[in-house]
């Protein structure tokens, strides 16, 4: 049985794939939609660093932190994150900075249903985040689940043994998603609470 469900934020708890792009426009010179998915193809922060030529010096982190401080999340996802947390662990792992994530948690009294945040200040690996999780809450790998939106998340938990249920609605969509086989693709968030409740292990 699953012990702990871990999500991706952005593009999964909160929909903000636009938000993302028109960000990432002033840092990245003339970057396109598809450069810019690539970027999620593996680790942004790593995927980034190959566009470092093109980059404008804007802080993007700070920006895209902040404007998440007070952004309402769906009223749906509010629900079924309630509902999954009487049942399992929840935590979420990101390549954000982690105070714009706390803070909208806050701001849409969300906080006490996540166990852990760790984000871009804990590491820039998320391998490196899970192993955490790993080691501070006594868990193995196929007692987790991931959830998240991208090629580059499945993969990364993939190296260190968690299956993935990915999401077609944030950053990648259901094709590009497909082509690294998570275990399943759910198209709106209340099917990930039903495909999470029939995973037997």
């Amino acid at each position: 049985m699953i012990k702990i469900i871990i999500f991706d934020f952005d593009g999964v708890i909160l929909d903000n794939y636009e938000l993302h792009y028109s960000f990432i426009q002033k840092q990245i010179t003339n970057i396109t939609r598809e450069e810019h998915r690539r970027l999620f193809d593996g680790n942004i922060n790593v995927e980034r660093e190959k566009l470092s030529h093109r980059n404008t010096g804007y802080d993007i982190k700070k920006h895209f932190s902040d404007a998440k401080l007070e952004t309402v999340i769906d009223s749906e996802v509010k629900v079924i994150l309630k509902s999954l947390s009487e049942k399992y662990m929840l935590g979420i792992i990101t390549s954000a900075r982690e105070y714009g994530v706390k803070g909208c948690l806050e701001y849409n009294r969300l906080s006490k249903y996540f166990s852990f945040i760790y984000g871009y200040e804990t590491g820039t690996l998320k391998k490196d985040k899970f192993k955490k999780v790993f080691a501070e809450h006594a868990v193995s790998p196929n007692k987790c689940i991931f959830v998240a939106d991208t090629v580059g998340d499945i993969l990364e938990a993939r190296e260190v043994g968690v299956e993935t249920i990915a999401v077609d609605f944030g950053y990648h969509n259901k094709e590009r998603l497909s082509k690294v086989n998570p275990l399943a693709i759910a198209s709106n968030f209340s099917e990930v609470s039903q495909i999470v409740s029939k995973i037997r292990v």
